[in-house]
């Protein structure tokens, strides 16, 4: 498999994936990533709405902008939500201090999606990936 359609499923898949256990399971996941639960209905239904559909839309494109060959747009997309989840990630630990293990995994995965991504777009048309 070449190295742009490997990043592209991997990032689609995951986000997908990690969209419908937010929504099937919004307090466990919660809890497994935060730490801490979401306490009443309405965090409940937003937790669905955007860790759950917005992230699971995520996915959708940029694996739709692969399936219509659209390779470029998909790993563009891949390298600005992983580099803004980063940047933002990184403004948080700024302000809020020290995070939970998690919080650091997440960010050095999403720095390195989305230079993995970049490699993969750069190289695309130099028919190395």
């Amino acid at each position: 498999m070449k190295l742009h359609a490997l990043v592209i499923w991997l990032t689609g898949l995951f986000f997908v994936l990690y969209g419908i256990a937010f929504a099937v399971a919004p307090n466990a996941m919660s809890q497994l990533v935060t730490g801490a639960a979401v306490t009443g209905v309405s965090a409940l239904v937003d937790f669905r709405a955007t860790y759950g559909g917005m992230i699971i839309a995520v996915g959708i494109a940029i694996l739709y902008l692969h399936r219509i060959r659209q390779v470029r747009l998909s790993l563009g997309f891949i390298i600005l939500v992983l580099m803004l989840m980063a940047t933002t990630r990184a403004i948080g630990f700024a302000i809020e201090g020290k995070a939970n293990t998690l919080m650091y995994v997440f960010f050095v995965l999403e720095l390195a999606g989305s230079l993995l991504a970049w490699l993969a777009f750069v190289t695309i048309d130099k028919g190395k990936t």
